[in-house]
């Protein structure tokens, strides 16, 4: 069955559901190896070709044409009574191809995920035929990566295996990228032995364990384009859905903001106390469990620093709460006593005001203690068995965690206790938000979709920003950004385990700066200056990472004089940079270790990573 536009001409064959599209004179065909499949919660995978009555007819709308495929009759007893439509589409106006899946006849309980449609074929077991995912800050697997590639935290769009929901694949010059338009359940499929080839599919997740809605995938085929093109496209369509929201525009609603250009960020602690019950408690050195740093040394040091020549900076103040970091959330009431109590919290406030530093808090509106002081088990997260899932990591020991439905009503509460107690706060960072995989939440009260579990932290960001503070969160996953003004890192996905803060080694595939080239101009990001830094690859400079990013830096509250001049560098080209677009970024040689990225008001950055060095050109 032949469909096509001016730009483009689809071959479907429906029964197999598999297509073939000729884009000029580049064809690409779906992997015959591969079928699509649905997944049930057991693990066990049902073909769309197991289906017993396979119904297909041709249409032609308003805006193009295409093909419908009605699936029913599957035998096997969990599908049973399950129908559901694909629909393949080309838009005759833009030459894109939409696919289509939605349940007209849905099941609960035994589907977990659809693979539909099929992953095209990528030939050519070379360099110059690549995939593109947007895994953490960017990365590119050539066809012939001698290392297997997995993935990362299960392939799911909106966390570290996509940041932006969308892939894309190039062979020798010609390309597709495929973006989910219904992001908040999806993900892909991703297989790639030692050696290649690469194979990349969409994945869709049930909701509230069951399909429950219509799933789109939509695909632009290029003649010629590459990671830089696919990017471009992403951010034009972000763009016209006025979701695209950039530094200028934020800092219209919050003039404070503006003073984040070219300001380094200096991230410090008061109480660092882990309970027993944790994983990480330190049982053969019990003295690492419980340290504190008073309000006062930290005051200390910072006016020490402003005395060093360092004229602004940005605050962050992790484990200020009455057990310190990561312990009794949201309960974390009044500020520690042993450092210096809210009395000692206000001093540091007030001088830090004086002093023109940006004063910020780490908060937690996610993990929910068990030992918090108004915990109630009705108000955590409930899975579809009815069960409170938990978890004792992090430092508070047990926990569950806290429907995020009920969230914006303990930021309101929380922030009304700075604002009773005269603490000036400038900035907070809600932790996790911008990281963790969206929540599902089953408690007949508070029934919570992954959409609506993003819609909900937005509202917990937009809600600091309305109190004329500085918004945060972890990393840069794009359903925030909208709503953020500063992440604190874009780490490169490594092959090695993310384990606190000991995360360095082999990247995954080749990095490139995806992110960067879509929202540079959208949102503050900062860089650990320092070779074999969490999130950089082993043996490369972060500085290096956040000068071609045109990102600020982190600097330790008590720098030596070679962290202090490459904080002076990086902030004098974040100075310039600071809310202008990445427009290009190339390799300059096939080792790519040196890489140029230009900015939209023409200044140049080169670095190269063998030789550790950089300049900076203007066009």
């Amino acid at each position: 069955m032949h469909i096509q536009s001016d730009k483009i001409k689809i071959n479907i064959m429906p029964e197999q559901g598999r297509v073939t599209v000729t884009n000029g004179q580049t064809t690409w065909k779906m992997e015959e190896e591969f079928s699509p499949y649905i997944q049930l919660v057991t693990g066990e995978k049902v073909l769309f070709l197991e289906f017993e009555k396979i119904q297909y007819s041709q249409f032609q709308s308003g805006v193009g044409e295409g093909v419908l495929c009605h699936y029913s009759g599957c035998a096997h007893r969990a599908l049973q009574g399950f129908t559901f439509t694909t629909k393949i589409m080309i838009e005759e106006s833009t030459g894109e191809i939409l696919f289509e899946l939605w349940p007209e006849n849905d099941v609960e309980k035994n589907i977990d995920i659809i693979q539909w449609p099929q992953g095209f074929k990528l030939e050519g077991k070379n360099a110059k035929s690549y995939t593109v995912i947007p895994m953490m800050y960017g990365c590119m697997i050539p066809n012939n990566w001698p290392h297997a590639i997995e993935g990362i935290t299960g392939n799911i769009f909106y966390e570290r295996s996509g940041y932006m929901p969308w892939f894309g694949q190039v062979r020798e010059g010609n390309g597709y990228i495929a973006i989910a338009e219904t992001a908040y359940d999806a993900g892909y499929v991703l297989n790639h032995n030692g050696g290649g080839p690469t194979y990349i599919a969409p994945m869709w997740r049930s909701s509230m364990d069951k399909i429950s809605y219509r799933r789109i995938m939509r695909y632009c085929f290029f003649e010629q384009c590459d990671y830089v093109t696919m990017a471009k496209y992403y951010r034009d369509d972000v763009k016209a859905r006025g979701e695209l929201i950039t530094l200028e525009e934020k800092i219209i609603k919050n003039p404070l903001l503006k003073q984040m250009q070219g300001t380094p960020v200096i991230h410090t602690d008061i109480y660092d106390h882990r309970e027993p019950g944790c994983s990480i408690y330190d049982k053969d050195n019990p003295e690492n469990n419980d340290k504190v740093t008073g309000f006062e040394r930290r005051l200390e040091q910072l006016e020490a620093l402003k005395k060093q020549g360092v004229d602004k900076a940005y605050i962050h103040l992790d484990g200020w709460g009455k057990r310190g970091y990561d312990n009794l959330h949201p309960d974390v009431f009044p500020p520690c006593e042993q450092a210096g109590g809210t009395k000692g919290m206000k001093k540091l406030a007030d001088r830090l005001k004086e002093m023109e530093y940006i004063f910020a808090i780490h908060d937690q509106y996610r993990d929910y203690y068990y030992d918090a002081e108004t915990y109630r088990p009705e108000e955590a997260i409930q899975d579809k068995n009815g069960n409170i899932p938990e978890e004792t990591i992090w430092a508070g020991g047990p926990q569950a965690y806290l429907c995020t439905q009920l969230a914006p009503k303990y930021v309101r509460r929380n922030f009304k206790w700075f604002e009773k107690n005269a603490i000036f706060l400038q900035g907070a960072y809600l932790d996790v938000f911008s990281c963790m995989e969206l929540d599902e939440c089953y408690h007949p009260e508070h029934k919570m979709t992954r959409e609506a579990c993003a819609t909900k932290r937005g509202e917990c960001l937009e809600y600091v920003r309305y109190l004329g503070k500085i918004v945060s969160s972890e990393e840069c996953v794009g359903w925030a950004i909208k709503h953020l003004d500063l992440v604190h890192h874009s780490p490169i996905a490594l092959t090695v385990e993310l384990d606190g803060w000991n995360y360095s080694g082999p990247a995954i595939g080749i990095p490139i700066p995806l992110f960067t080239l879509v929202y540079h101009d959208c949102v503050v990001v900062p860089w650990f200056i320092q070779k074999g830094a969490w999130g950089i690859p082993a043996g490369q400079d972060g500085f290096l990472y956040g000068m071609l990013n045109g990102g600020t830096g982190y600097l330790s509250i008590e720098p030596c004089a070679k962290e202090l001049e490459k904080n002076q560098k990086i902030c004098e080209l974040n100075e310039k940079l600071f809310g202008t677009e990445m427009v290009s970024h190339t390799f300059l040689d096939d080792s790519y270790q040196k890489q140029k990225a230009v900015y939209s008001n023409g200044i140049e950055v080169e670095v190269d990573f063998e030789k550790d060095t950089y300049q900076i050109n203007r066009k």
